[in-house]
């Protein structure tokens, strides 16, 4: 999981569903996966990728990057983070997030309307507007590009607008699947209509209050109607690998020039862009993922804009001289290896990472006394080099209900386990009263990531470790991948392991949904009830009965919140770890736009060039 993550590490999508459809998982994956693929800076040293590369031939106002993977780029496709910065520039949604905040605002449509009850919007979208095959964009277009998101056999996507709180209405028909019936989605019962070639209605299952961010979702980006024949009545005017790896067609402020899968993605500026003029002539991007080469990269200057890996961040280099309304922080850092002071800010991510207890393994006296036995600011200050936020809560800061200072206050004056300290004396004290001591001491594995920061990961270990030692628990460690992690623990074989989620919209919801005792939580705290864990239950409940977007509903949905984090600290589910930051460097050669939090697309058509 990341040292600099984005939440967006599969387009922001954060949870797993297992084969048999039992769980839902939370899991750094987003439009959440804490790797450090996230931002080009992953530890990794198995690749032999060089320091230059063919986009360095580029000279202009070209805007050259060094990305992670990059394959796909369909919007129905869950991406990972080289995809979907090509994807963030080639496609636009209907609303987007403006740079000061996280309400949205209109972008293919000059206006919308909402009925009354909250579940029919009205969408008039804007005239003039092309893909970059020439075609204008109808309401048709939309309609056809999210019936894709729900059917196609392509769409990794689909539970976007067919499951959660934001669904769209539809149908749905018995099929069998794996050799049990289920219910799945009906084709063509999708409630979206052209009314015209420029007024879109949509109606939902029911009201939502976050409904206009989820139309501001990657996902319902709009491509052309007919582009692919992967839904009943369209042959396609494209193969879909043609499509999708390497000429997508959108409405964004980029299209694709050259794609060389593996290696390097050129995108030029769209010539009938709808908006204002992108700076950057072209972007560049170098598929780089060896942590040497993409330092090297950034210190030959073959980039303007780039990342550092951890291991190479020196925060005695960094100097703040701004902080932003959103929580960015803006300064310079340096000098470089090459003697260069550049420029440099950090965003909120909106993720937390922690560590998951299985209740049903680990014993709640044990939970709580490795809770007492930590301070999460060690974490960060050992694990990440002081980059991130501890964390006390599940949500993060920004979507805490009343914001920061709400969650400092709240945290300080409530945490149990002590506020930016350890608390030994206490640790002791619950070990004894359950019958533990020098001669009965308690015995757990914690499994680390073995290929997602493991140097970081392995700090923050050894502090857990030794502080259980002096509470009568011993830690054993075991490393494993990702994956690897992710089946043991459905499958309940892991006592206590790292893990993470990265928000997909801005709600306490979002996160909360992973923590509430319901058949399949990973930390199945519905196989060991007690008063807290009821009090979470009735608390979400409360959540899912208040959805909509009246001042009332808000409030009764901020109080279930506030019940859920403390009953959650009760039983002591996780050992909370860290609010993580992304960050950014670019030279004094361009003028990079600063990103605004991890809800927002990565990017870099502001770019100007000195």
């Amino acid at each position: 999981m990341p040292e600099d993550t984005t939440a967006s590490g599969q387009r922001r999508r954060t949870f797993l569903k297992t084969a048999g459809g039992v769980a839902t998982v939370g899991i750094a994956g987003c439009s959440g996966n804490e790797s450090n693929a996230a931002d080009g800076t992953g530890e990794t040293n198995n690749s032999n990728e060089s320091a230059g590369g063919s986009s360095d031939e580029f000279s202009g106002d070209t805007l050259s990057l060094s990305i992670p993977e990059a394959a796909n780029f369909d919007p129905v496709q869950i991406k990972g983070d080289g995809s979907q910065v090509v994807s963030d520039h080639v496609f636009s949604e209907l609303l987007t997030l403006p740079s000061d905040g996280l309400e949205p605002t209109a972008q293919l449509v000059s206006d919308y309307s909402v009925s009354e009850d909250g579940q029919t919007y009205t969408f008039t979208l804007r005239e003039g507007v092309t893909f970059h095959n020439g075609d204008e964009l109808t309401a048709d277009d939309v309609v056809y590009s999210w019936e894709r998101l729900a059917a196609s056999e392509n769409s990794q996507e689909g539970e976007t607008v067919l499951e959660g709180s934001f669904r769209i209405a539809h149908e749905t028909m018995t099929e069998t699947v794996d050799g049990e019936e289920q219910e799945v989605y009906q084709p063509g019962s999708l409630a979206v209509e052209a009314v015209d070639d420029y007024t879109l209605e949509v109606t939902l299952e029911q009201g939502f209050f976050d409904a206009l961010f989820w139309f501001a979702y990657g996902s319902l980006s709009p491509v052309p109607e007919g582009i692919v024949g992967d839904i009943e009545g369209y042959d396609g005017n494209m193969e879909y690998s043609e499509f999708s790896s390497q000429s997508p067609v959108g409405t964004g402020p980029f299209q694709a020039e050259s794609v060389e899968t593996g290696t390097e993605v050129v995108l030029s500026a769209a010539d009938d862009y709808y908006g204002d003029e992108p700076g950057p002539d072209r972007i560049a991007m170098q598929v780089v993922q060896n942590s040497d080469a993409i330092h090297q990269r950034a210190m030959n200057r073959s980039v303007q804009v780039f990342r550092l890996p951890n291991s190479r961040f020196d925060p005695g280099k960094v100097s703040i001289e701004e902080t932003r309304n959103l929580g960015q922080e803006v300064g310079t850092y340096g000098p470089l290896e090459n003697g260069e002071t550049v420029n440099y800010s950090t965003w909120d991510e909106a993720y937390t990472a922690y560590f998951i207890f299985d209740c049903s393994r680990v014993e709640k006296p044990v939970r709580q006394a490795l809770n007492y036995a930590v301070n999460q600011e060690n974490f960060v200050e050992q694990g990440f080099r002081g980059v991130g936020e501890p964390a006390y809560h599940q949500a993060p800061p920004s979507v805490y209900p009343g914001g920061k200072e709400a969650y400092d206050r709240h945290a300080e004056e409530n945490f149990p386990y002590g506020y930016r300290e350890a608390q030994v004396d206490e640790a002791r004290s619950v070990m004894e009263d359950a019958g533990y001591g020098e001669n009965n001491r308690a015995s757990i594995t914690l499994t680390l990531y073995n290929d997602r920061n493991p140097d970081a990961y392995s700090r923050i270990a050894d502090l857990i470790r030794s502080k259980a030692q002096a509470v009568y628990v011993d830690l054993s460690i075991e490393r494993a991948p990702f994956n690897t992690i992710i089946d043991e623990a459905v499958s309940g074989n892991l006592d206590m392991y790292t893990l993470g989620n990265g928000l997909e919209y801005p709600s306490p919801a979002d996160m909360l949904k992973f923590g509430r005792p319901y058949e399949g939580n990973l930390v199945r705290w519905r196989e060991d009830p007690s008063d807290a864990s009821e009090r979470a239950a009735a608390a979400w409940e409360e959540i899912q009965s208040n959805l909509g977007p009246t001042d009332a509903e808000e409030e009764a949905r901020s109080e279930a919140f506030i019940q859920m984090e403390e009953a959650i600290w009760e039983d002591a589910i996780y050992l909370t770890n860290y609010h993580p930051r992304g960050r950014q460097w670019w030279y004094d050669s361009v003028d990079a736009p600063i990103q605004p939090s991890g809800f927002h697309d990565r990017l870099y058509n502001d770019v100007t060039f000195e």
